[in-house]
């Protein structure tokens, strides 16, 4: 069922309540009552948000303009984590502030048609609160395309729609330009990083200087992998494509040494995965091919930062204007024998890139902390958006969604009061045929620790998902064990696992969180259900 509140009570009566640790009011209903919000107009909102990019992707030796122009003086969140580390339930996440048991996109074979309640997302909400919305990208949700009639018709909430159709492709693609169809072919100025950079800079252009503020969101391809093949370089066919001025920039660059790569003893894994072969000189070789493809193609996002960052100071609106950067999830390249996909509640795919850069008015121009270590999750974005908006998350018929993340703004104002109790949740649930070797997990993140139960696994032909009964089960000290390579629950079994109060606490919290909905203090209880923070 549609996890919602159905009372609404105005922005003016929310303004009034208390509102110091910047979190949303319940039931759900966003409020700008600390004195850096209440007293400053809505900002612009700019969010960048890549497709597959790891959290080490994010390098100065990878992204230096996006390092420069956004992290020296914005917070970059250390431990940003993916609740769903896939593309459809992380983007559905961050337009619901809602994990994925509460929106129903649980997967990528779910995709945009399991998405509850299509009309009461993020860019309605910001409509509602006054804002202009841009959508410029290459992917809003998988599926939305051929579950739309028709399908070039924009989604909901967005003023403006200029978005690639179909799955990943640099060159030869068709788009939506606010409902009309348009065609790209496989010239160099076709690629997909040139004609999105190019689209958002002319529509920050017609959005400043404002009548009202815009929300622009920008999805980028890259370092997505594509079945095309590049037409100037040796990329493509399973690898992503560099813009043809960057094909070169990384031809020497190694892959991470991490010692979870190509892991040596997998004795202690979960049955599913304890078996995987060690990798070969082939395997290293795509897999180094790979990387190498992607960083090259960030680098045309590196650029696309900059363009981005110049128009909106061009148009004289920097100060009024917050950037968002970020990654839908991350990806495998060799860690724990994982070849490639997403999805397995390691760090690798859970862990992103997240910088927060906030003008002066909105955080009493106070000192920007640089770096958080909180545990944050993608959740939490749509709360801090509407926070900053003075926004609800209600549609125009006064349907309202409980959001289960909080708002990040006392952390980036550095006023106190923000605490999440007990972790994060992962999750995953495959519908139907297995796409890999789990088809069904919940886990717990905390700071130090990591606990996951997996309930469905593919059977030995990979043919068909299997009911784990107790579920293989894997626990990891983040501390002392960063690379995740002494499971505590030794070869996924319960019965290993420790019997410490740790454990007891974990286990119950998972619990919690599998069913939970809305924050306490915030929202109205949903149901029976417990709260997730």
């Amino acid at each position: 069922m549609p996890v919602r509140s159905h009372r609404r009570i105005t922005l003016g009566a929310l303004g009034l309540l208390a509102a110091s640790t910047g979190a949303l009011t319940a039931p759900g209903h966003a409020a700008r009552g600390h004195s850096a919000l209440a007293e400053t107009a809505p900002p612009n909102v700019v969010l960048i948000q890549t497709d597959d990019q790891t959290a080490s992707q994010l390098g100065a030796e990878f992204m230096p303009q996006t390092k420069r122009l956004l992290a020296r003086h914005g917070t970059t969140f250390t431990n940003y984590i993916a609740t769903t580390s896939q593309c459809c339930p992380s983007r559905a996440s961050l337009l619901t502030g809602q994990y994925a048991h509460n929106h129903g996109v649980t997967s990528n074979r779910v995709g945009y048609a399991g998405l509850i309640d299509k009309d009461n997302v993020l860019p309605v909400w910001l409509r509602e609160a006054g804002y202009r919305t841009i959508h410029v990208g290459s992917k809003y949700m998988n599926g939305y395309e051929g579950f739309t009639e028709p399908s070039t018709k924009p989604a909901p909430g967005w003023s403006q729609w200029f978005t690639a159709l179909s799955s990943t492709r640099y060159y030869d693609y068709e788009l939506s330009n606010n409902g009309r169809l348009q065609h790209r072919g496989r010239h160099a100025d076709d690629y997909i990083g040139r004609v999105l950079a190019e689209e958002a800079v002319k529509q920050i252009d017609d959005a400043a200087p404002r009548e009202r503020p815009f929300y622009v969101q920008i999805d980028e391809s890259a370092p997505h992998g594509t079945r095309q093949l590049d037409p100037y370089g040796h990329c493509g066919h399973g690898t992503s494509i560099p813009d043809r001025r960057y094909g070169g920039a990384f031809a020497k660059a190694r892959l991470p040494a991490s010692p979870s790569f190509d892991e040596l003893d997998m004795s202690d894994k979960p049955r599913f995965l304890r078996l995987s072969p060690r990798l070969t000189r082939d395997d290293r070789a795509r897999l180094l091919r790979r990387w190498r493809c992607a960083l090259g193609s960030l680098a045309s996002v590196d650029r696309t930062v900059r363009e981005v960052v110049d128009a909106v100071k061009k148009s004289g609106e920097q100060s009024n204007t917050v950037f968002i950067y970020t990654s839908d999830n991350g990806l495998f390249y060799g860690e724990h024998r994982i070849q490639r996909g997403k999805v397995f509640p390691y760090e690798e795919a859970l862990k992103l890139p997240l910088i927060i850069k906030l003008p002066g008015r909105y955080r009493d121009f106070a000192n920007p902390e640089h770096d958080i270590d909180r545990v944050v999750g993608n959740i939490d974005l749509a709360p801090t958006i509407l926070a900053l908006a003075g926004g609800a998350p209600c549609s125009s018929s006064g349907e309202c969604r409980t959001m289960d993340g909080r708002s990040l703004m006392p952390l980036l104002q550095r006023s106190g009061g923000w605490s999440r109790r007990g972790g994060l949740l992962t999750e995953y649930r495959e519908p139907d045929l297995p796409r890999y070797s789990t088809c069904e997990f919940a886990g717990v993140r905390t700071r130090s620790e990591i606990y996951v139960e997996h309930y469905r696994v593919a059977d030995a032909t990979g043919g068909t998902c299997v009911d784990q009964s107790p579920p293989d089960a894997e626990r990891y000290d983040l501390k002392s064990d960063p690379f995740e390579l002494d499971n505590d629950c030794f070869g996924g079994s319960p019965a290993n696992c420790p019997t410490d109060d740790t454990q007891r606490k974990l286990g119950a919290r998972l619990q919690e969180l599998r069913t939970c909905a809305g924050v306490r203090g915030r929202d109205d209880q949903v149901g029976d259900r417990p709260f997730c923070g």
